[in-house]
């Protein structure tokens, strides 16, 4: 079953609304060193197809509510490269389109900009994650730079779609110092929502930051393993740090009429928006 009511590990700390998680593809093709989903999935960094994809999603789309939230996707990129030539992202949104759900993207990719007409057709936003404009060839190397993604913002909101801003995750020492200039270029290019999270390592993702920021790695290691809080399988920051920082992000976003919230954090009370994952921005009717 592909299409799945989301739940991850029923964490407290979630606040999404109640939606449907659909991941097109199985594994990611952006080599993200922070990915967490490396940890459960095996050989994640090699993206691949699902076997009768779209045909079970037929089935199981007549089995729930019109107009139900579709989060896509929460785990892999619903538009690696491999999409530019199967297309079955695209084939979903029009399965979607079809029975009249909403749908929150959640991408890294410029791809979407070819579903432009789709997505104008329908209920949906565009939420689009950058974490860095200085280390992203270490942080995402095989992923479309930030430049690239902030033009892709821009192209959405030119077009009448609703977007958003992923800033996730936050790493001290390598972009806790770029949070302003990227929440200026986001408001510039036509954001409405912001979305915050900070790094939240597991072992394999430590691993692979360690290997590429050793340095910043060993001046923090303590605050995460012997200061923080392991919830699940994943190390968080001690809260006081957390706090502060999702605290100077809601402040700026306040400062810069954007909307804001948190993700996974425990803060719900800095939140100032109607969701905290941004499908507040779809709204009750199409674009």
């Amino acid at each position: 079953m592909y299409l799945r009511f989301f739940d991850p590990w029923k964490s407290k700390l979630c606040s999404c609304p109640s939606k449907y998680s659909l991941n097109p593809y199985t594994g990611c093709a952006h080599g993200c060193i922070y990915c967490y989903a490396s940890s459960y999935i095996k050989n994640f960094f090699n993206c691949r197809t699902k076997p009768n994809l779209l045909e079970d999603l037929k089935r199981q789309i007549k089995k729930i509510p019109k107009d139900s939230l579709i989060s896509l996707s929460n785990t892999s990129d619903p538009y690696p490269p491999i999409e530019k030539e199967l297309k079955i992202t695209r084939e979903c949104l029009k399965i979607f389109r079809e029975f009249e759900m909403r749908v929150l993207i959640i991408t890294k990719s410029d791809i979407v900009l070819r579903d432009i007409d789709l997505l104008k057709e329908m209920k949906s936003a565009v939420t689009l994650t950058i974490t860095s404009l200085k280390c992203y060839q270490e942080l995402e190397p095989y992923a479309p730079s930030p430049f690239l993604r902030l033009n892709t913002l821009e192209k959405l909101s030119h077009e009448g779609i609703k977007t958003g801003l992923r800033l996730d995750p936050i790493i001290l020492g390598i972009n806790d110092i770029e949070i302003d200039k990227i929440l200026i270029l986001a408001k510039e290019r036509g954001v409405k929502h912001i979305i915050a999270s900070t790094f939240k390592p597991r072992w394999d993702s430590w691993k692979r930051f360690s290997r590429v920021f050793p340095e910043i790695a060993e001046k923090f290691e303590n605050l995460y393993f012997k200061e923080g809080l392991k919830i699940s399988n994943s190390w968080y920051l001690p809260e006081y740090l957390r706090k502060r920082l999702i605290l100077k992000i809601r402040q700026r976003c306040d400062e810069l009429g954007l909307s804001f919230s948190s993700c996974r954090e425990g803060f719900p009370e800095l939140n100032n928006s109607l969701s905290c994952d941004g499908s507040h921005l779809i709204g009750d009717r199409k674009v």
